[in-house]
C-alpha cells in the first residue's frame, strides 16, 4: 500500500520547496493496533475461548502462589 505524501514548504508561495515522496510500506504499530481493535473480531474470540482463558488465569494464580509461599516463609524467618 503506497501512499503519496507531500512535504509542505515553509510558505505557500515557495513551490520549489514542496517535495512529493512515497511513504514507506511499513505500517506503524499504532495503526496495526487500531486496525486490530476496529476491524477484527477479537472481542468475540475472547468470548469463544473464555473457558481456556479462565483455566490459564487460574493456573497462573496457583503457580504464582506456589512460588510466593516459600519466599514469604524465608522472608518471615529472617
Amino acid at each position: 500500500m503506497n501512499t503519496t505524501v507531500i512535504d509542505h514548504a515553509e510558505s505557500t508561495r515557495d513551490f520549489r520547496r514542496i517535495h512529493v515522496r512515497t511513504a514507506p510500506r511499513r505500517v506503524s504499530s499504532l495503526r496495526r493496533l487500531r486496525n486490530l481493535v476496529e476491524l477484527s473480531d477479537w472481542d468475540e474470540a475472547i468470548l469463544r475461548h473464555g473457558r481456556e482463558i479462565d483455566a490459564f488465569c487460574w493456573m497462573l494464580a496457583i503457580g504464582t502462589a506456589a512460588l510466593m509461599i516459600p519466599v514469604s516463609f524465608l522472608v518471615m524467618k529472617s
